[in-house]
């Protein structure tokens, strides 16, 4: 394409936007009203997903050693466990340890004078949280573990909330996306309705059908980005509000880092100017058949 005909183009869009301002403000207005509600939902998804993988990743397996071992013995098993491929990290706790621990909690004046009863133990986490259950089954037949606790059927039962979760949270989000596309296109297909004789005048003159499009591309693009920043900038400061009152008021909860969040929102922007141009192709059909 040469310089001079891009020029043109992007001459008759600007033209085109001022010449429709009120056609032009309601485009922005839907593209960034469709925007905002689906990064309100893509915020709610990948929150629910965060959460989901925060609890996940809490899951983890005690393994209570049998009374009596060796540290031969210990280290022995310790070097089994780190050799499963399952295992991220685990961690032996003496029983002087797990008693300290224990006093903490409870409060020391009510274990005044009473002997440890805790044995030495292993805390395992494994690489995927799904493989809790049969990582434990491993290590339980693994010779001088007492037991082996893992919160056996309060675990199934978490994955199947957070899979269910995540599940709920990717299929509302998509139905926002496919809900915004239509919003835009069909708020377009109106701007073009109020050109159609602009175009069937061009297509009289002998314009070709990308002649004609590529004003209305160009147009629906800049259109679709101003519309973009208006919702990346309502977003940006929305989700700073609901992190840091989430964060005041129930700070067991983790939520996606504020930073994290903004570095989602510049894909919004190509988002806005993808949906702008598709809008324009999609409502430009029926009027470039003359």
């Amino acid at each position: 394409m040469k310089l001079r005909t891009l020029k043109y183009f992007f001459k008759e869009a600007l033209q085109s936007l001022f010449r429709n301002s009120w056609m032009s403000v309601a485009s922005i207005g839907a593209v960034a009203s469709a925007l905002i509600i689906l990064g309100a939902f893509l915020m709610l998804a990948i929150n629910v997903d965060y959460i989901a993988k925060d609890v996940e990743s809490q899951v983890e397996i005690t393994a209570y050693l049998k009374d009596g071992l060796n540290q031969l013995q210990v280290d022995f098993l310790k070097k089994q466990i780190q050799n499963m491929e399952e295992v991220s990290e685990f961690k032996f706790v003496s029983k002087e340890e797990a008693f300290e621990e224990f006093k903490k909690q409870v409060g020391p004046e009510l274990l005044e004078g009473i002997e440890n009863p805790l044995p030495n133990s292993i805390r395992i986490k494994v690489k995927t949280p799904q493989d809790v259950v049969s990582v434990a089954e491993k290590i339980k037949a693994l010779q001088g573990i007492e037991e082996v606790k893992y919160g056996k059927g309060i675990v199934e039962k978490l994955f199947k909330i957070t899979y269910w979760m995540r599940v709920i949270g990717i299929a509302v989000m998509l139905a926002f996306a496919a809900l915004s596309v239509f919003i835009i296109s069909n708020t377009i297909r109106i701007t073009v309705f109020a050109r159609r004789r602009e175009i069937q005048i061009m297509k009289f003159i002998g314009a070709t059908d990308w002649f004609v499009r590529w004003p209305f591309f160009i147009e629906g693009m800049i259109l679709g980005l101003i519309g973009s920043i208006i919702a990346i900038l309502i977003l940006a400061v929305s989700y700073n509000y609901f992190y840091n009152t989430i964060k005041f008021n129930l700070p067991m909860i983790s939520l996606v880092p504020v930073q994290l969040f903004y570095s989602y929102l510049p894909y919004f922007g190509l988002m806005g100017m993808f949906l702008g141009a598709l809008g324009s192709g999609f409502s430009l059909k029926r009027f470039l058949k003359v």
